[in-house]
């Protein structure tokens, strides 16, 4: 094994695990030293694609290692915070699938044992490093697009059905971080409804509603029953209008030159309106993995001792607002207010 590497075990091997293997084995300042699961099929199949890496069904055995810089968390949410904390206590750097948490308070606690042990704590917002995303903040930052009025987003697809979360804390929080990130603005209120068809007490489908200050508002469907796989997000601004297309490469993000204002008011029946129809601008983005990118910010934080983008803070602003979505659901859609 080579010196000076960065040296990372990862806690988990399902669904995510693989992809964060596969962009970590790829990066040169990183070196995958340990792969646990407690499935020993995965560790096999894991094995057979990455021999050297060292293979384990007690992820204690990483945390004891002194050789092992940092530990990578793909479990289930409710897995989160035990094992991350441990491994923070162990003086390891901790990336985290997201959410963060399964509470805000597990969160702070993660935060502050991040601090005393002056360690790298970052959550896999991922869509924070995509490149369609960054041009996005860099438009709002623009003010081309206006005052922005309201967002709208729909994240749908079918499946996964998670075990131990419903949809909106498995599909929302890509929302919220991105909303967060490319606006800057703070949520006020909220309210939400959802409701589970395959399984009652887990809802498929959620209709989110989130007040955001000088009174922008965001309008945000989760599902996982839909057909077909939708993840869209429309910023209609004052000036312009902008939609991003996740799967749409060619086309992710569009700005259409087009706008409605009041030019006149006789009286309330009597007003005159102007519509703009400009130009549509398809941006020609380059093609990069935003986990590539995501994985090599998190190994230049520990090289270089900076503060993540996606930080423990930035986690738990988004447990945050999904805590206040499930206060909003047991009592029946009521407005929350956030603190």
């Amino acid at each position: 094994m080579e010196q000076g590497k960065i040296k990372i075990g990862v806690i988990g091997c399902g669904y995510w695990g693989p992809n964060l293997i596969r962009n970590f084995n790829n990066i040169g300042e990183a070196e995958i030293l340990y792969i646990c699961d407690i499935d020993e099929m995965k560790l096999s199949s894991i094995k057979d694609n990455y021999p050297k890496v060292k293979t384990t069904k007690d992820y204690k055995e990483i945390l004891k290692d002194p050789d092992v810089d940092a530990v990578l968390v793909a479990l289930p949410v409710f897995l989160h915070y035990p094992i991350a904390k441990d491994a923070l206590l162990h003086n390891k750097h901790v990336l985290v699938e997201k959410p963060m948490t399964s509470n805000s308070e597990q969160a702070k606690e993660l935060i502050e044992i991040a601090r005393e042990k002056n360690k790298v704590l970052m959550v896999d917002h991922t869509f924070e490093y995509s490149e369609p995303i960054k041009k996005i903040k860099e438009i709002v930052d623009s003010g081309d697009l206006g005052d922005i009025y309201y967002i709208r987003a729909e994240w749908l697809n079918l499946g996964l059905l998670q075990p131990d979360v419903h949809v909106v804390w498995d599909l929302a929080p890509h929302i919220i971080s991105i909303i967060g990130y490319v606006t800057g603005l703070k949520p006020e209120s909220l309210n939400a409804h959802a409701k589970g068809y395959i399984r009652e007490d887990i809802p498929e489908i959620a209709h989110i509603n989130i007040n955001f200050e000088n009174g922008v508002s965001a309008y945000i469907t989760t599902g996982w029953l839909e057909p077909k796989k939708t993840r869209t997000m429309t910023i209609v601004g004052s000036k312009k209008l902008l939609v991003f297309d996740l799967i749409n490469k060619e086309e992710s993000v569009r700005v259409y030159d087009k706008s409605v204002k009041i030019i006149k008011v006789d009286d309330i029946r009597n007003v005159k309106l102007h519509y703009k129809y400009g130009d549509t601008i398809s941006y020609n983005i380059k093609d990069v993995e935003s986990l590539n990118t995501m994985c090599r910010h998190f190994v230049d934080c520990i090289i270089n001792n900076k503060k993540p983008q996606s930080d423990g803070e930035s986690g738990l602003r988004v447990v945050k607002v999904l805590e206040k979505i499930d206060e909003s659901l047991r009592n029946n859609a009521k407005e929350i207010t956030l603190i």
